[in-house]
């Protein structure tokens, strides 16, 4: 969501810096006696004066701008995805944080450590930590025992960060490919 809010401010001080310029561009032609630069304005005044509110080019342009507020204030007010999940602290003035990516290079690591694993990928939301780890040639024999080593591993990763609300844990192991 951070990516589209700035594109659309980019976008719209784009528009901004373009219409001041040629507000100024035609002021300043005005002003000097000479004829619209940029944008034949008398044109857009005498249609503008001619036409009704009732008239299809005003009801089009109003239904479109009514559309594209409408538009981009849902976008606005849909919930975003948390990015950081809290972590308790015993003073309550702090706000302490870890981010989901932050909290899946941790996991990461800690499953990483444990014999018999050659490859592990995590992917942290908001209420669950899926780990899938790819087992090592020789351990690949005993998938139950790993899948437990890791998801105590896991666990204790996430005790020791102290999360308010830890995500549930789902780990999976698969076997090496031949």
């Amino acid at each position: 969501m951070r990516v589209v809010n700035r594109l659309l401010a980019v976008l719209l001080a784009i528009g901004v810096v373009l219409a001041a310029a040629v507000t100024v561009l035609e002021v300043s032609a005005q002003r000097a006696n000479h004829r619209p630069l940029v944008l034949n304005w008398p044109g857009v005044y005498d249609w503008a004066t001619r036409t009704t509110w009732g008239a299809a080019p005003v009801l089009l342009l109003s239904i479109g701008l009514t559309v594209t507020g409408v538009l981009l204030l849902a976008t606005q007010l849909t919930p975003r995805r948390p990015d950081r999940l809290p972590i308790s602290c015993s003073h309550p003035a702090t706000d302490a944080a870890i981010t989901r990516s932050g909290l899946a290079r941790s996991l990461r690591r800690a499953v990483t450590e444990v014999d018999g694993v050659s490859q592990a990928r995590v992917t942290v939301r908001r209420r669950r930590a899926r780990i899938r780890v790819t087992a090592r040639a020789g351990a690949a024999s005993d998938t139950g025992a790993l899948r437990t080593t890791l998801t105590e591993a896991a666990r204790r990763q996430l005790d020791a960060l102290g999360l308010t609300r830890p995500p549930a844990l789902s780990v999976k192991v698969t076997a090496p490919e031949r």
